[in-house]
């Protein structure tokens, strides 16, 4: 059954989740055997997904993005310093 299949173990579970999130899975798929259960894990599941997508993926886009630009602001300062080095000698 669909159960078994996305919940029927730890490791399927876990697998279930991280293939929701990397869309290696529908989510009506994995969403389907959890409201035959109950809708408080239906409900467990939306919130992981939501919370999975808004806060972790954008912090960890965030962190590369302020990477970027302070590696980008280093070059441009040094870029400028060597102009005017060049420029005074």
């Amino acid at each position: 059954s669909a159960s078994d299949q996305y919940f029927g173990s730890v490791f399927h579970s876990m697998l279930t989740l991280f293939m929701s999130i990397a869309g290696g899975v529908s989510w009506e798929d994995a969403i389907a055997p959890l409201m035959a259960i109950s809708t408080v894990w239906l409900l467990a599941f939306l919130f992981y997904v939501a919370f999975t997508y808004f806060a972790v993926l954008n912090v960890v886009t965030g962190v590369f993005c302020q990477s970027a630009i302070e590696s980008a602001q280093q070059d441009h300062a040094t870029v400028v310093q060597s102009m005017l080095e060049n420029k005074e000698a």
